[in-house]
């Protein structure tokens, strides 16, 4: 009987401290954004192997569904999701800048290379899930790499006119949500049938 007790409170032990780890309790913050949740240790572990772990949960965690299976995959399907939501909200912005910009001839350059890679980057959102569907990882790598390029463009736009870009914040979290992505895709996604 006291053996049975010592296995039962061993058991019980090791029941309660595995519960206790299974998710971890983080203040993710960015900007005036605070995300106080309980966030799965296998989303923390893929979010931490990137660039920007707190913009990899920040754009994550809403997306992800109580039966989403959390693994390099289904992260990298929720990061083009939440990339194409961030990229329409950045096409809106400077869409909206552009209207307002007087015709300033600088400026409107600026704006119309950040729309044009914009809509480049939305148009390339079906060819990344087409890739991620197949498990062509080479396709995957040139479609995020070249997305990247989009929004270094833009910026730089608003640089060589010597213009302060309006849309720096965006542009950077964009950056890094593609960033993150792409590491993803090279470090963690192994796909059986590379191409």
């Amino acid at each position: 009987m006291k053996h049975l007790i010592s296995i039962l409170v061993f058991f019980l032990f090791f029941t309660t401290s595995s519960i206790a780890s299974a998710s971890s309790s983080y203040n993710v913050r960015q900007g005036n954004q605070k995300l106080p949740v309980a966030i799965d240790p296998k989303l923390q572990r893929i979010c931490d192997k990137t660039d920007n772990p707190v913009e990899c949960l920040i754009t994550t965690i809403p997306f992800l569904r109580k039966k989403v299976a959390i693994n390099p995959v289904s992260i990298l399907d929720i990061e083009v999701e939440a990339i194409d939501i961030k990229t329409k909200e950045a096409l809106d912005k400077a869409s909206k800048l552009l209207l307002s910009s007087s015709n300033l001839k600088p400026i409107t350059n600026c704006f119309n290379i950040c729309i044009n890679n914009y809509k480049s980057i939305l148009e390339s959102k079906h060819r990344i899930l087409d890739a991620i569907s197949v498990g062509d990882d080479k396709q995957l790598k040139v479609e995020l790499s070249s997305n990247v390029d989009k929004i270094y463009h833009c910026e730089d736009a608003f640089e060589e006119a010597n213009v302060k870009s309006p849309i720096t914040e965006v542009n950077s979290l964009l950056g890094k949500m593609i960033t993150n992505s792409l590491t993803i895709t090279i470090d963690m996604v192994h796909f059986h049938n590379k191409n």
